[in-house]
C-alpha cells in the first residue's frame, strides 16, 4: 500500500516536472523563433523603404533574386523531404514569401552599409524586441475556440468578443484614418518625403485607437448579450489558421503592446518613441495608443504568418 502510494506521488511529480519543462521549452523557442522573424521582417520593410528612397533597381534586383533561390531551395527541400504526393504549391508559395522578406532585407542591407545608415541598427532592435515580445505571448496563450456553445457570452463571451472587437476594431480604424489623411479634403501637407511617415503613423494610431475601442466594446457586448467563437476551430492550418491566428494575434498583442508601451513611457519617458520617429510629447494615453497600434498591426502579421503553419 505505501509502495503504490510513494509510486503514485513520484508519477504525480514527473508530470508535474515534464510539464514545466515543456512550457518552458516553449516559451524559450518562441523567444528565439519570433525575435528571428521579427528582425527578418523589420529588415525587410527598412529594406524596401531604403530601396525605395536610394535605389529602387537594387531592391527589385535583390528581391528576384530571393524569389528565385528561395523557390528552388524549397523545392530541393520538398523532393528530398516531402511524401511523394504532395502538393508543390505550398512550398512555391514559401519559396515566394521567403524569398521577399530575405530579398528585401539583404537588399537594404547592402544600401544601408554602403550610404553609411545607422537607422538599419534601430530597425535590427525593435523587429527584436518586437519578435522577441510577441514569441513570448504566443507561446503561452490559446485561442479560445468554442467555448460552451453557439450562444456564448459572460466570461467566455467577454474574452471572445474583445478578441473580435480588437481585429474589426482595428481595421476599421486604420481604414478611416488613412482615408482621413489620405483621401479627404484635409489641410495635411502631403509629399513623397512625408508619405511614407504619414501612412505608419495612420497604422499605428488608426489601429490602436480602434484597437482599444474594440476591445472595450466587444468585451461589454459579448459578456452581456452573446459573441460568436472563433471560426474553423479544428483546421488550424493555411488560410484557415491565418485567419484565426490574425484575430487571437490581434487582440492578445494589442493587449501586450499597451502594457510594455505605457510601462516604457513611465521608466524610458520620451527618448524611445523620438528613436522611432514618434515626436511630441509622449503622455501615458499616447503611449497606450501607440502600443496597442503597432501590437495589433504586428500581430495580425506575425499570427497570420504563425497560425498559417499550424503553430500554436
Amino acid at each position: 500500500m505505501l509502495k503504490s502510494i510513494i509510486h503514485y506521488q513520484l508519477s504525480i511529480m514527473k508530470d508535474l516536472s515534464d510539464n514545466q519543462t515543456n512550457i518552458f521549452s516553449k516559451i524559450i523557442w518562441g523567444i528565439i523563433g519570433g525575435t528571428v522573424w521579427g528582425i527578418l521582417f523589420f529588415a525587410a520593410l527598412a529594406g524596401l523603404f531604403i530601396g525605395m528612397n536610394q535605389n529602387l533597381t537594387t531592391i527589385i534586383s535583390a528581391l528576384l533574386m530571393g524569389v528565385l533561390w528561395c523557390t528552388i531551395i524549397s523545392l530541393i527541400w520538398k523532393s528530398l523531404m516531402s511524401r511523394e504526393d504532395e502538393s508543390s504549391k505550398n512550398y512555391v508559395i514559401g519559396g515566394i514569401v521567403s524569398g521577399l522578406l530575405l530579398g528585401a532585407a539583404v537588399g537594404g542591407l547592402m544600401l544601408a552599409i554602403l550610404n553609411r545608415d545607422a537607422s538599419f541598427g534601430r530597425v535590427y532592435i525593435l523587429g527584436a524586441f518586437l519578435g522577441g515580445s510577441f514569441g513570448l505571448v504566443w507561446s503561452l496563450f490559446k485561442p479560445p475556440m468554442l467555448l460552451g456553445g453557439v450562444r456564448i457570452w459572460g466570461i467566455s463571451g467577454a474574452i471572445l468578443g474583445g478578441t473580435w472587437g480588437s481585429f474589426f476594431g482595428s481595421i476599421i480604424g486604420i481604414a478611416a484614418t488613412v482615408w482621413l489623411v489620405f483621401l479627404s479634403q484635409t489641410n495635411i501637407d502631403i509629399s513623397n518625403s512625408n508619405s511614407t511617415q504619414l501612412l505608419i503613423a495612420a497604422l499605428i494610431f488608426g489601429g490602436g485607437n480602434g484597437a482599444i475601442g474594440g476591445i472595450i466594446s466587444g468585451i461589454i457586448f459579448g459578456g452581456l448579450i452573446m459573441a460568436p467563437p472563433l471560426p474553423l476551430a479544428l483546421e488550424l492550418v493555411g488560410i484557415r489558421g491565418g485567419l484565426v491566428g490574425a484575430i487571437w494575434g490581434s487582440f492578445v498583442t494589442a493587449i501586450a503592446g499597451g502594457i510594455i508601451s505605457s510601462i516604457l513611457s513611465i521608466t524610458i519617458g520620451d527618448d524611445l518613441f523620438f528613436n522611432l520617429g514618434i515626436n511630441g510629447e509622449i503622455t501615458l494615453l499616447k503611449a497606450i495608443i501607440i502600443g496597442a497600434g503597432i501590437g495589433t498591426v504586428w500581430g495580425m502579421i506575425s499570427g497570420a504568418f504563425w497560425g498559417s503553419f499550424g503553430r500554436w
